[in-house]
């Protein structure tokens, strides 16, 4: 379980990729709604972008550098909102669910203005509100289950050419 900052918190995250430490800084809710759409390179994507570039030399030049990227952002993930990084991705994904994103804009949320925490917060607030106990248990149920394989690493099971052509890709999108 990762740890439980704050979710008030505005700090930098770091990842070591190869060795090399590289500080993630804080990044509102909103941007790490857009970076979930690619997990396995999520620090990347949310990395100032001379890191960016750095990581993507990383996954070229050093082998195992591309694992490491994946478990540091699946770790940072989960460290940034204070839950499981399988729970964190489901709450984002449903954030942007148009009912749910309706009623969270509705109610004066802004994912701009939000941690990734705090947007999660609300997000499972949303979904839990006004369900009696079983359909809260079975939400939880749902959000704690580790999706099939991923339940110690992340494991893709591919390393050909085309899947690292499209994961260095992804590394350099901002």
């Amino acid at each position: 379980m990762p740890n439980d900052p704050s979710p008030f918190s505005r700090e930098p995250l770091s990842i070591t990729v190869a060795g090399t430490r590289f500080t993630i800084p804080y990044r509102p809710a909103a941007l790490w709604v857009e970076a979930i759409d690619n997990l396995r390179s999520l620090a990347a994507r949310l990395a100032e972008p001379d890191d960016r570039e750095a990581l993507a030399d990383l996954v070229i030049d050093v082998p195992g550098a591309r694992e490491e990227l994946e478990r540091e952002s699946l770790r940072i993930l989960g460290e940034a909102a204070g839950r499981s990084w399988w729970e964190t991705g489901r709450l984002l994904n449903t954030s942007v669910q148009p009912e749910v994103l309706g009623r969270l804009v509705l109610s004066g949320a802004d994912a701009w203005s939000r941690s990734v925490a705090e947007w999660c917060a609300a997000v499972y607030a949303l979904c839990v509100k006004g369900q009696d106990e079983k359909g809260r248990v079975r939400f939880d149920f749902t959000l704690s289950v580790p999706p099939p394989g991923y339940e110690d690493a992340w494991d893709d099971g591919t390393s050909d050419p085309q899947s690292t052509a499209a994961f260095l890709a992804s590394l350099k999108r901002g």
